[in-house]
């Protein structure tokens, strides 16, 4: 089987070598959403609190909206 993985062919010799594509996938897709997060952070953390209350958020609460905790 050869399987196409950033434009390369990559032949796949057994379901563990598509395992491994598919652990990767998924560990940059959590680094993008990261990094997406860590952003978004950023970004409510420099919004003065008038700002925050009227998206209706206060600001020790930020971390809780962007991380679900």
């Amino acid at each position: 089987m050869v399987v196409v993985v950033a434009n390369r062919a990559v032949e796949m010799r057994d379901g563990a070598s598509l395992d491994f594509v598919g652990q990767l996938s998924r560990l940059a897709n959590n680094v993008k959403t990261y990094a997406h997060r860590r952003r978004v952070q950023q970004r409510l953390e420099s919004l003065d609190d008038r700002m925050l209350a009227d998206i209706g958020i206060e600001r020790h609460e930020i971390q809780a909206h962007v991380w679900g905790r």
